[in-house]
Protein backbone atom coordinates (compact mmCIF):
# COMPACT_ATOMS: atom_id res chain seq x y z
CA UNK A 1 0.00 0.00 0.00
CA UNK A 2 1.27 3.30 -0.95
CA UNK A 3 1.76 5.97 2.16
CA UNK A 4 2.49 9.05 0.13
CA UNK A 5 -1.14 10.51 -0.22
CA UNK A 6 -1.07 10.24 3.22
CA UNK A 7 2.11 11.38 3.61
CA UNK A 8 1.71 14.78 1.82
CA UNK A 9 -2.01 15.41 2.73
CA UNK A 10 -0.12 15.49 6.80
CA UNK A 11 2.61 18.20 5.18
CA UNK A 12 -0.09 20.06 3.38
CA UNK A 13 -2.18 19.96 6.89
CA UNK A 14 1.21 21.27 8.74
CA UNK A 15 2.06 23.68 6.11
CA UNK A 16 -1.56 25.27 6.23
CA UNK A 17 -1.36 25.43 10.29
CA UNK A 18 2.35 26.95 10.01
CA UNK A 19 0.05 29.81 7.65
CA UNK A 20 -2.04 31.52 9.88
CA UNK A 21 1.12 31.35 12.64
CA UNK A 22 3.16 34.17 13.03
CA UNK A 23 6.01 34.93 10.42
CA UNK A 24 9.46 32.85 11.65
CA UNK A 25 7.13 30.00 13.13
CA UNK A 26 9.43 27.33 12.18
CA UNK A 27 7.23 24.40 13.72
CA UNK A 28 4.09 23.88 16.20
CA UNK A 29 4.54 22.12 19.29
CA UNK A 30 2.39 20.76 22.17
CA UNK A 31 2.77 23.81 25.07
CA UNK A 32 3.14 20.73 27.48
CA UNK A 33 6.52 19.62 25.91
CA UNK A 34 8.29 22.81 26.93
CA UNK A 35 10.90 23.17 29.52
CA UNK A 36 10.68 26.48 31.81
CA UNK A 37 13.65 27.60 33.51
CA UNK A 38 13.74 28.45 36.87
CA UNK A 39 15.12 31.57 35.92
CA UNK A 40 11.83 32.79 34.13
CA UNK A 41 9.60 31.29 36.46
CA UNK A 42 11.41 33.58 39.36
CA UNK A 43 10.21 36.43 37.00
CA UNK A 44 6.81 38.48 36.77
CA UNK A 45 6.29 39.98 33.72
CA UNK A 46 4.55 43.27 32.91
CA UNK A 47 1.05 42.97 33.83
CA UNK A 48 -0.07 45.48 31.23
CA UNK A 49 1.80 44.06 28.98
CA UNK A 50 1.03 40.19 29.18
CA UNK A 51 -2.41 42.12 28.97
CA UNK A 52 -1.54 43.32 25.82
CA UNK A 53 -0.84 39.99 24.57
CA UNK A 54 -4.01 38.79 26.02
CA UNK A 55 -5.93 40.78 24.02
CA UNK A 56 -3.81 40.53 20.59
CA UNK A 57 -4.71 36.52 21.01
CA UNK A 58 -8.40 37.16 21.78
CA UNK A 59 -8.70 39.38 18.17
CA UNK A 60 -6.37 37.57 15.86
CA UNK A 61 -6.34 33.71 17.67
CA UNK A 62 -2.46 33.52 17.75
CA UNK A 63 0.74 34.67 19.48
CA UNK A 64 2.09 37.89 18.02
CA UNK A 65 5.53 35.89 17.96
CA UNK A 66 7.36 32.37 18.45
CA UNK A 67 8.19 31.44 21.06
CA UNK A 68 12.02 30.46 21.07
CA UNK A 69 12.97 26.99 22.24
CA UNK A 70 16.61 24.89 22.22
CA UNK A 71 15.51 22.52 19.42
CA UNK A 72 16.96 18.89 21.65
CA UNK A 73 15.89 20.14 25.21
CA UNK A 74 12.70 22.16 24.31
CA UNK A 75 13.82 24.52 26.88
CA UNK A 76 12.24 27.82 26.85
CA UNK A 77 14.51 30.69 25.80
CA UNK A 78 12.59 33.42 24.83
CA UNK A 79 8.86 34.55 24.79
CA UNK A 80 8.28 34.11 28.63
CA UNK A 81 5.47 36.51 28.28
CA UNK A 82 3.98 35.05 25.31
CA UNK A 83 4.15 31.77 27.32
CA UNK A 84 2.19 32.99 30.24
CA UNK A 85 -0.36 33.89 28.20
CA UNK A 86 -0.52 30.73 26.08
CA UNK A 87 -1.13 29.20 29.55
CA UNK A 88 -3.74 31.09 30.63
CA UNK A 89 -5.33 31.35 27.06
CA UNK A 90 -5.37 27.47 27.18
CA UNK A 91 -3.77 27.44 24.02
CA UNK A 92 -2.62 23.68 23.21
CA UNK A 93 -0.21 23.92 20.57
CA UNK A 94 2.28 26.63 20.43
CA UNK A 95 4.42 28.15 17.57
CA UNK A 96 8.05 27.67 18.44
CA UNK A 97 11.44 29.04 16.73
CA UNK A 98 14.91 26.42 17.46
CA UNK A 99 17.38 27.82 18.83
CA UNK A 100 20.70 25.53 18.64
CA UNK A 101 22.89 24.89 21.16
CA UNK A 102 26.72 26.45 20.57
Amino acid sequence: MNETPVQEQKAASQQKQLSTQPEGTQDIISFEDIIVPEAFLKTRPNPVKTEEVIEFVKRTGHLSQPLTIEKESKVLKDGYRRYIVAKTMKIDKVPVVYEYKK
